[in-house]
């Protein structure tokens, strides 16, 4: 018998960013297309009969949503518990509160004990009794600091040796699972963390590398485990591949910003087949793209140009661009140009949004020396020198990916 189950993660309902106002509903069009994206995640597991959700954390932009970004999410969660489908949520660094104590943003669905809804805020196993039988889910939320330096014998850390801590805790933590669960019976580590390896989108390059604890793939792969449901890194990604078991981000449901503009986003339909008690299991998953919002980078050179906003409009008839969200960077040596604003609003009238349009203009930048201090990380400081080597930029992302799984592995030992 097959256990099926939808991984998702990062919805990020609260989103405004690139959005307007829609007039007919009174909401920001970028919080309808996460919400519309996490509802047809939702529908097709509804769909396709499931016997579980796990959503991997960061159910929230932040984790004081207003009150209409908690109907949207609680609409969507209604449906699936009125369908008879559990659902497992683990708390995201987005979801939990920098002050130690304060809930978090899917407390809400803990104390009202949602039916079906089972909320793990800290390490945990929960037993669900599903269509198919019994699954185990070992969960691991975002590994906070705010709870290692409300410790007496942590409270003078510094950044570094805070990230060690939580690295060295979380591996303690996810063996300590692994040692518990019965492999008997399909089992899931759910968990909110970064990977060391993993390839980063846009502005995570900057918000994730040198200020998350990270982990190395070979700590999540347990045998125990039959599939590891990751969240928090927004590129869809397994770290395990052609390897039990998966270790897979399925990333986020709708692209937050023009970093992510290359990637499809989406969720994972995920099958645990067992053909009996003891007997060995084979996992398999799936990749479901979401209606996710398009965006698109129109670049233009008009350095040599006598009519750049012609130039533009040229190359933005060569686009389909019906609901996409635009932006327009123009090359030029001579600073900004003359554009006919009023004739480009009307070529680009069938976009969702147009972002801006920028001048990319080109000048010779003085180069500065980066300044390192003995607290930054390993990450931090050689980001620093990359940013200061202009031949090391295109391999930035792989230097950066080895010198954290190379921090890791000396830390895990």
């Amino acid at each position: 018998m097959a256990v099926t189950f939808l991984h998702i993660a990062d919805t990020h309902i609260g989103v405004e960013t690139y959005g307007r106002l829609d007039p007919a509903t009174g909401l920001n069009t970028r919080v309808q297309d996460f919400t519309n994206c996490l509802a047809f995640c939702f529908d097709t597991a509804i769909e396709r009969d499931v016997d579980f959700v796990v959503h991997s954390g960061d159910a929230y932009k932040s984790c004081d949503p207003s009150a209409t970004h908690q109907r949207e999410l609680a609409r969507c969660v209604h449906n699936l518990s009125q369908a008879g489908i559990p659902l497992v949520m683990v708390v995201g660094n987005h979801d939990a509160p920098v002050a130690f104590g304060k809930a978090n943003s899917v407390d809400i669905f803990k104390t009202l004990s949602t039916e079906g809804v089972h909320v793990a805020d800290t390490d945990c196993i929960i037993d669900l009794q599903t269509r198919s039988g019994l699954v185990q889910v070992a969960c691991l939320p975002w590994l906070h600091r705010s709870h290692l330096l409300a410790t007496e014998d942590c409270k003078d850390l510094t950044e570094a040796e805070v990230q060690q801590h939580l690295q060295q805790l979380g591996s303690r933590i996810v063996e300590g699972l692994a040692a518990r669960v019965d492999t008997n019976t399909p089992v899931i580590l759910a968990s909110h963390v970064a990977v060391a390896d993993a390839l980063l989108s846009g502005s995570e390059r900057t918000a994730v590398i040198g200020r998350d604890p990270v982990f190395l793939t070979s700590t999540l792969a347990q045998q125990a485990f039959d599939y590891v449901a990751l969240g928090h890194i927004h590129r869809h990604q397994d770290m395990n591949p052609q390897a039990a078991p998966p270790v897979v981000y399925s990333g986020s449901i709708d692209r937050i910003d023009f970093g992510e503009e290359d990637e499809t986003k989406g969720c994972c339909i995920v099958s645990i087949d067992q053909q009996g008690p003891g007997m060995p299991k084979s996992t398999s998953y799936e990749f479901l793209p979401t209606p996710a919002r398009p965006f698109r980078t129109i670049r233009v050179d008009v350095s040599h140009s006598s009519d750049p906003t012609q130039s533009i409009v040229n190359e933005l008839t060569r686009h389909d661009l019906r609901d996409h969200i635009v932006r327009i960077i123009y090359r030029t040596d001579s600073g900004p140009a003359q554009l006919d604003f009023p004739r480009l609003r009307k070529v680009t009238q069938d976009a969702a949004l147009v972002a801006g349009i920028f001048p990319d203009t080109e000048r010779e930048l003085k180069q500065r020396r980066s300044s390192v201090t003995r607290d930054m990380g390993l990450a931090k400081v050689l980001e620093a020198y990359i940013d200061n080597t202009s031949r090391l930029a295109p391999l930035k992302d792989d230097l950066l990916s080895c010198a954290l799984a190379l921090e890791a592995e000396e830390e895990a030992g």
